[in-house]
């Protein structure tokens, strides 16, 4: 999940604006890693079950998630709660699913994330919820409870950071009872989710045959820039393969997952993916206009004229909470107004200068094809 790294003093920095799961290390690599471009709806139908962000989907497609959320009985409602996070700060033990499902490229359709959840482990669970150095005691000490020695429970749960602790506790009283929660959630889900699929399906194979010239025309770094909407990115040494992979649900946002030799990025699906009312005004647009109508937002840019900043620095000079200015900085990067900037443990904000100049452009753009 999103954690702030304490960072030397030139820079300074905080985690990035991304639902992070990894764990990271230096910003060097000796081998540039595979790129793997690729529709997953598998990895849709998760992020879908696990949001924490307001996604721009369609009209009807934001219809289908409330109604789909609403018709969770009570019983499911107490299992989503317990395998996810309650929203406010803690997070499920099932969470883990997501880097699982990421790591086994045959897991592709909803149907095959229902057969590895069904053949999981707690252990597997374990070893998946936080797979960096900084948790691996953590990792192993709830292995040792798992694997019969109950003694060990009380500093297993302690070791775990703590939007974990109560999760990894549930998980290591009654394994048997978490695992069962995921199934049933998992199972619900997949029943509300599959009349989608096929379409979601459609707008991601779209987005992928739309890019997939961009993988041999551009570098790593900018490639990566391009396909996020303004994440820079330095691999680990470890990492050896990098996914790409749309999601319409977690439009306008990335969410990161990330294992030993992996990383994934599943970043926000192009709008002409969709299939929508080509009347419509542009969703780009509409990013862009919403993040320039605020008047904390035009602060940030302004700092940002200056130089680069990390959060932390934004927000005391502005005098803001870093969860406000991380809001901000949420809908500025959105607008591709802001690149993030991630090499190793350090992250730090840019202003794209380019994009605000289109801001005109694309106005007059829209209204002339309206006018014609």
């Amino acid at each position: 999940m999103a954690r702030t790294a304490q960072a030397p003093e030139a820079p300074r920095a905080s985690r990035p604006l991304v639902r992070d799961m990894t764990g990271t290390g230096s910003s060097t690599v000796a081998t540039a890693p595979e790129v793997l471009l690729e529709a997953r709806p598998a990895v849709d139908f998760v992020v879908s079950l696990m949001l924490d962000t307001e996604p721009e989907l369609l009209p009807a497609d934001q219809d289908w998630l409330a109604a789909s959320r609403a018709s969770l009985s009570d019983a499911l409602r107490r299992d989503l709660t317990r395998v996810i996070g309650d929203g406010l700060g803690s997070e499920g033990i099932g969470r883990a699913i997501a880097p699982l499902v990421v790591e086994a490229p045959e897991v592709r359709t909803v149907a095959d994330v229902l057969a590895l959840a069904a053949r999981l482990t707690a252990r597997d669970l374990v070893r998946s919820c936080c797979d960096g150095e900084e948790t691996r005691a953590a990792v192993d000490l709830a292995i040792r409870v798992l694997d019969g020695e109950p003694d060990q429970r009380d500093a297993a749960v302690a070791a775990w950071p703590e939007s974990y602790r109560a999760g990894i506790g549930r998980l290591l009283d009654d394994p048997g009872r978490e695992l069962r929660a995921l199934r049933r959630i998992l199972r619900a889900w997949s029943e509300r989710f599959a009349p989608i699929e096929p379409r979601i399906a459609a707008m991601e194979q779209r987005d992928v045959d739309a890019r997939r010239a961009d993988v041999d025309r551009f570098p790593l770094a900018d490639l990566v820039e391009r396909i996020t909407g303004g994440v820079r990115w330095s691999p680990d040494p470890a990492t050896r393969r990098l996914v790409l992979s749309p999601s319409y649900f977690a439009r306008p946002y990335n969410y990161v997952f990330g294992g030993r030799d992996w990383h994934m990025f599943a970043y926000p699906l192009a709008d002409a993916a969709l299939g929508a009312d080509a009347d419509a005004a542009p969703a780009a647009s509409l990013r862009l206009f919403k993040a320039l109508g605020d008047e904390s937002r035009l602060r940030i840019l302004r700092l940002l004229a200056s130089g680069d900043l990390y959060l932390t620095e934004i927000a005391d000079r502005m005098g803001l909470s870093k969860a406000t200015i991380s809001h901000h900085l949420a809908q500025l990067r959105a607008a591709g107004l802001v690149t993030i900037t991630q090499a190793g443990t350090l992250t730090y904000y840019s202003l794209r200068r380019d994009r605000i100049a289109d801001a005109s452009d694309e106005l007059a753009t829209y209204l002339g094809s309206s006018s014609r």
